[in-house]
């Protein structure tokens, strides 16, 4: 466990599990879902990382340069392959200080995936929050489709408001992938005014979002910025077990449906994104 600290934000941090947030708290008070006791489930984390890509690629399969990949299935009983491959894996601490610490993951591309990268967070805190930057290197010799993401699980508080602005949302099927139809940006609630959450299930993802979200509750402001992700995954189960607003740098299943979207990496190329966090 890592423990950060700056002023009256708090930060935990667990290497090992999928380089995660374990918490993250501002005058004591919880922004991010805390991680149980002793869980290394990057599903039960405050936050974990999205490389090198995003949310699902249907079936596991795409094609490439011509070639075929073929991924496992990583999040049975799902038959797709989900958030990439470095939430599965341990990550190794390059440096930490007391209010901040960078975390490194080397894959050598010799599993499904075949590209070799190197993945690194920053992970800071300071007066105004916690910044959060992740960068991806192709260590390949041939170019990579890239993409990145974070998965922040924020705290759900019965009346929480979620405030943001997109362009349209994508319409999923029951496994969650998106069919080609689209519905506008207030399909499920008026959130560019700011609108409590729909009582069904959202798995969505926003094209083309503005940038900024908030949410609203009785314990007061939480506000997040993203560079370098123009989409956001809104995730909010209707059990109200999670809140999640996910800045991803490409939309679900765009290695299939819309590859265009995929940052391509020349070898030795980095591709990075941050997103910020504050509170009131």
């Amino acid at each position: 466990m890592i423990s950060l600290t700056a002023g009256a934000w708090e930060a935990e941090v667990r290497p090992e599990a999928g380089g995660s947030i374990a918490a993250l708290r501002y005058r004591e008070i919880d922004v991010l879902r805390p991680m149980p006791a002793g869980s290394l489930d990057p599903l039960q984390a405050a936050c974990f990382p999205l490389v090198p890509y995003c949310n699902r690629i249907a079936s596991g399969r795409f094609e490439w340069a011509e070639e075929e990949i073929q991924l496992p299935p990583n999040f049975l009983p799902e038959r797709h392959s989900l958030h990439g491959l470095s939430w599965q894996r341990p990550w190794k601490v390059e440096s930490q200080v007391d209010t901040k610490c960078v975390l490194v993951d080397d894959y050598d591309g010799s599993e499904a995936w075949p590209w070799a990268y190197h993945a690194q967070q920053r992970i800071r805190l300071g007066p105004k929050g916690c910044a959060i930057t992740l960068v991806l290197i192709n260590r390949s010799a041939e170019p990579m489709p890239a993409g990145l993401g974070l998965h922040p699980y924020f705290r759900r508080r019965p009346e929480a408001a979620v405030r943001f602005e997109a362009d349209h949302v994508l319409l999923v099927s029951a496994e969650t992938l998106p069919t080609g139809v689209t519905a506008p940006a207030g399909h499920f609630g008026e959130f560019a005014s700011g609108h409590t959450l729909p009582p069904e299930t959202v798995d969505h993802c926003f094209v083309q979002w503005h940038g900024t979200a908030e949410i609203s509750d009785d314990l007061g402001t939480i506000r997040l910025s993203a560079d370098g992700t123009p989409h956001l995954h809104l995730y909010a189960p209707a059990d109200g077990s999670a809140l999640c607003l996910e800045p991803v740098s490409h939309t679900p299943d765009a290695l299939n449906r819309a590859p265009g979207e995929m940052t391509v990496l020349p070898p030795g190329c980095a591709a990075a994104m941050t997103l910020w966090i504050s509170a009131s």
